[in-house]
């Protein structure tokens, strides 16, 4: 079996890495590197504020409706993440495990994967797959990604310069 080959981008709350991962794929791409994930997608209101988040696969461009909160679940706090839309999310990295894709790019790893549930167990095939891996953690669940990922991940600074360092390493001869 291949050594996994991770990289954990960090990130807190405020601006993301959603504008990074975004380009990094992007560049990925225009060099012919099959790039296979999820990227997330804020949907926001006229006046700026999120109402909703999709997953879209890199592959295809299609948008998976993650979360759109009901006005009881905005007013009371509450989670609205749509579980089955995530379960057509794990499709995306089954299918990128099952084509061998050369890079997957996975936003994000979040309290519902350090439970145990959403993408984890598809997450743990990709990694152990050797396929490299970047991953995006809020820095809450940074604890949790370290037990789940048992320390394997690199650290990545969420920059461009950063991921791209990672990726020439990554793919550097042994």
């Amino acid at each position: 079996m291949p050594d996994p080959c991770i990289a954990a981008v960090c990130y807190r709350s405020g601006p993301t890495t959603k504008g990074i991962l975004k380009s990094f794929v992007q560049q990925m791409l225009n060099q012919g590197v099959d790039v296979q994930g999820l990227l997330q997608e804020n949907l926001l209101n006229d006046d700026g504020s999120r109402w909703g988040v999709d997953a879209v696969d890199i592959k295809t461009n299609a948008h998976i409706p993650l979360m759109r909160p009901t006005q009881f679940e905005r007013d009371n706090k509450r989670c609205s993440l749509n579980l089955a839309q995530l379960t057509e999310a794990t499709e995306v990295l089954r299918r990128a495990l099952e084509s061998s894709a050369e890079l997957c790019v996975v936003e994000r790893f979040s309290k519902t994967e350090s439970d145990g549930g959403g993408l984890a167990d598809d997450l743990m095939a990709l990694m152990a797959s050797g396929i490299p891996t970047v991953i995006s953690v809020h820095e809450d669940e940074y604890e949790a990604w370290l037990h789940y990922s048992g320390g394997l991940a690199e650290p990545v600074d969420g920059t461009l310069t950063a991921l791209m360092a990672w990726w020439d390493r990554a793919h550097a001869p042994s």
